[in-house]
């Protein structure tokens, strides 16, 4: 019987989980989305291979980068003609609250999948959101996770314990054949993803280049996105007297690329659930100095010592990032448990995460105990 996933969009990354996914367990998984993509968004998304698409007609509102609001009714009627034998929602919009009625009502059983955390969930502060979380949550089956802090919130919301999965965010590509050395990266730093202040930090991160210059240490940026405050912060690289470069959006195909010619990837996020581009740094041997409010931070990059984590505080930034850059030695130490890190979030995980998770939709009573590994955060470890 089919499968169903409701989600906002495709991703690259999430196209190559669900191929993956589809092809190895030869599941019939349909993905309905509210939007072909984001208006934010810059990349170019492959069509399926062994995984069916359809975007559903409705009402979307794009409120900001991190907030996009669906309204599709049609997705009862979809869901009415394919008859899953399970679904999971990926978000709390309007369009998911619709399917997880339609599920309630016929004893459908489904999940929710979620990479948010307590510390950005705007379920605490907002009534509608904490509505549309009390409405859902509780009756979930299974739980799809980002990560150990996703479990969290979902249990936190009422899902029962042990039904959590966590179900690592993959990157759209492998890591490259061959990793740069130390003296082969010409880049000190490189910031990549959204170039605004309000999510990403970037003129925090300005201000880290500000301070460096006052300290004697001129540094060699990089940088990859688009964003608001994108000319201010070219502005203010350059009269600190950084050699800067801008790329601009690019697409997965030339990340490795980008990230491989920088010594450290520098991560200052104000809110992020995840932080993919971590994982992305680590694929590529560079070391990331990064946020706390990146879940990635804590539960990714301080578990496995792929980099450092500090508060975004500008003398501690600055020390950071002279540590990490200070000489080969010091840079290389940081990538003693890249392999373990890599295998962590490996394509291997991810569908493993999927199979358990949908299994326990069917009916299991318990995850497989590769899955349980993978939930408790063990794999790779």
């Amino acid at each position: 019987m089919p499968i169903a996933i409701i989600t906002g969009s495709l991703t690259p990354y999430t196209v190559r989980a669900y191929d993956a996914f589809a092809e190895r367990h030869g599941e019939d998984l349909h993905v309905l989305t509210c939007a072909r993509i984001e208006p934010h968004r810059a990349w170019e998304v492959a069509s399926p291979r062994h995984f069916k698409h359809s975007v559903l007609p409705g009402l979307r509102w794009h409120r900001h980068d991190a907030s996009h609001v669906y309204a599709n009714p049609s997705v009862v009627t979809r869901l009415a003609r394919l008859r899953p034998e399970t679904m999971a929602v990926a978000a709390f919009s309007p369009t998911m609250a619709l399917a997880v009625a339609y599920a309630r009502a016929t004893g459908m059983p489904y999940g929710v999948a979620t990479d948010g955390t307590l510390e950005t969930d705007p379920g605490g502060s907002s009534t509608p959101h904490r509505l549309m979380r009390r409405m859902m949550v509780p009756a979930a089956r299974y739980g799809i996770c980002a990560s150990e802090a996703s479990v969290a919130l979902l249990e936190h919301w009422g899902l029962e314990r042990g039904r959590g999965i966590v179900v690592p965010i993959v990157s759209a590509w492998d890591a490259p054949a061959r990793i740069n050395a130390y003296d082969q990266r010409p880049f000190d730093v490189i910031i990549a993803g959204g170039i605004n202040e309000r999510f990403k930090g970037v003129l925090f991160f300005a201000e880290v280049v500000e301070r460096l210059a006052a300290r004697g240490h001129r540094l060699r940026v990089r940088v990859t996105g688009k964003g608001p405050q994108k000319e201010e912060l070219a502005a203010r690289l350059t009269a600190a007297g950084a050699d800067g470069q801008f790329d601009g959006a690019l697409q997965p195909a030339d990340m490795p690329g980008a990230l491989g010619s920088a010594k450290v990837l520098a991560f200052p996020s104000r809110h992020d659930p995840w932080g993919l581009v971590a994982n992305e740094a680590v694929l590529c041997g560079t070391p990331v100095l990064g946020s706390p409010h990146a879940t990635s931070s804590p539960c990714f990059v301080e578990r496995f010592g792929v980099g450092l984590v500090r508060p975004l505080e500008v003398e501690a930034w600055c020390d950071g990032l002279l540590d990490m850059i200070s000489g080969p030695t010091r840079w290389s130490s940081f990538m003693a448990r890249r392999e373990a890190a890599i295998a962590w979030f490996s394509l291997d995980a991810a569908v493993a995460g999927l199979k358990a998770a949908f299994d326990l939709g069917r009916g299991a009573s318990s995850a497989s105990s590769a899955a349980i590994k993978i939930a408790h955060g063990t794999r790779g470890d």
